[in-house]
């Protein structure tokens, strides 16, 4: 029950943000808004019952008073809420934008995933003694990454291979430090009763921020490029569609980065509290 609780709240909360430019802003979407809130309402009281009764809920709201974790959640939904809707308008606007095959833009992204595994052992490595730093740091060099990124598809030119490559690599570089190590860090100022509880849930988030920014900056993106020309869009209206994207998951990051500074020092062993 919880888990169909949380599952269509959530549902209904994205579908009208997803389908904002083919509905409009209606009652109906406003409907549907609201359905959403109040499924999510009912399904916090629902497991803070179920807890209660000594019951196994999906999700025990008695966390959210473990700083750790309600400052984890915060995190986990601004790091993981610029991945995914990034690497969609990035898509699209290599594809359609610069006329780029499938292939062509699979190379273009490459080097993002050569910088994340060039760092990432590092990041598991070092977590035990600056996670937090570490988590700080890769926010921080992704962010930088989006801003380098921004003059290179801002003037609707079409970029070269190499001008896209350098900054997706400094982005894979950031996100190899920080997305191994985060639910790690988190759960280190969690009690060890209530590790695998937050565990779950954490994991669970991520994939919800991921689909919040899919849905809020997919639908920001495909406005701009529609909204900027009344004829068929273009490689300018693509680049700067994606440049409004940029600019506001660079601002994720640094948010996320300055949130990330009241999670613990570093990734450890639980301990019962």
């Amino acid at each position: 029950m919880g888990a169909l609780l949380a599952a269509s709240g959530i549902l209904l909360l994205l579908l009208p943000i997803i389908q904002a430019e083919t509905w409009g802003w209606t009652a109906a979407s406003y409907a549907l808004l609201a359905a959403g809130i109040i499924l999510l309402t009912i399904f916090l009281a629902y497991e803070r019952s179920l807890a209660g009764r000594g019951g196994e809920p999906v999700f025990d709201p008695a966390l959210l008073r473990i700083r750790a974790f309600a400052i984890g959640l915060s995190a986990s939904v601004l790091f993981f809420g610029g991945i995914g809707s990034f690497f969609l308008t990035l898509s699209v606007y290599l594809q359609l934008g610069t006329g780029r095959t499938a292939w062509e833009t699979g190379l273009v992204i490459l080097p993002y995933a050569l910088g994340s595994i060039i760092t990432s052992g590092l990041g598991v490595a070092l977590a035990a003694k600056a996670g937090r730093a570490l988590l700080i740091t890769g926010s921080l060099i992704i962010a930088a990454s989006q801003l380098v990124l921004l003059p290179v598809i801002r003037d609707g030119s079409d970029p070269g291979f190499w001008l896209l490559a350098l900054s997706l690599f400094i982005g894979g570089l950031g996100l190899g430090l920080a997305a191994p190590i985060l639910v790690n860090v988190v759960l280190a100022g969690v009690p060890g009763r209530n590790a695998g509880a937050a565990g779950g849930v954490l994991s669970t988030v991520n994939q919800i921020g991921g689909s919040i920014g899919i849905a809020v900056l997919g639908t920001i993106f495909f406005a701009a490029v529609t909204g900027s020309t009344t004829d068929a869009p273009g490689p300018a209206d693509y680049g700067h569609a994606l440049s409004i994207v940029l600019v506001v998951t660079a601002v994720l990051y640094l948010v996320a980065g300055l949130v990330m500074l009241a999670l613990p020092k570093a990734a450890v062993e639980h301990v019962d509290q």
